[in-house]
């Protein structure tokens, strides 16, 4: 047992290596997109970059959760990552899946925040609101724009053409009118 555990249940120890392997599940289905957006039959590097960004991302998140079980005195157990599902037809339908998978991950956040919170863990209920959730929202936010403006180009003609341009150049916050 670490010296360094203190307050930090096996329960939460466990959902945090349920969460790593979710994000980088994540990361590697964005991977996926990435390559799909990338091929020679798709084309369109505006959305090929967003979705490797969007995969260093989840890794990223992998990494956080790595280094706070380390923090706590928890055991890091990394487990297979299954292969994604590549069945995308379209941009629109990749993004719609990218959608789909950002709020299964925002579902298993709020119930390890709920499960911390139950154990009484007030640092990882921190940690979670402050960082994961907070991200979560905002990507959730952006791909449901991204679909939107998707939807109003309609097909793969011009308007996606410009759409990829505006990713490639400026970026989600180009694309989702943020700032």
């Amino acid at each position: 047992m670490s010296l360094a555990k203190q307050n930090f249940s096996n329960v939460v120890e466990d959902s945090i290596n349920e969460q790593i392997s979710q994000e980088m599940a994540a990361s590697h289905a964005y991977l996926s997109i990435a390559a799909f957006m990338a091929s020679d039959g798709v084309a369109l590097p505006g959305f090929e970059k967003f979705f490797r960004e969007q995969a260093d991302e989840e890794r990223g998140h992998a990494q956080k959760l790595i280094d706070y079980q380390n923090k706590r005195g928890g055991q890091v157990i990394l487990q297979a990552v299954p292969a994604p599902d590549p069945e995308w037809n379209s941009a629109k339908n990749a993004v719609e899946s990218a959608l789909q998978m950002e709020k299964g991950v925002n579902k298993s956040l709020l119930r390890i925040e709920a499960l911390a919170d139950e154990n009484n863990d007030a640092e990882f209920v921190r940690l979670l609101r402050s960082e994961f959730l907070k991200e979560q929202v905002e990507s959730i936010s952006e791909i449901s724009k991204l679909i939107t403006q998707l939807n109003r180009v309609s097909g793969d003609g011009l308007g996606l053409y410009l759409l990829d341009q505006t990713l490639l150049e400026h970026g989600i916050h180009g694309v989702a009118g943020e700032v």
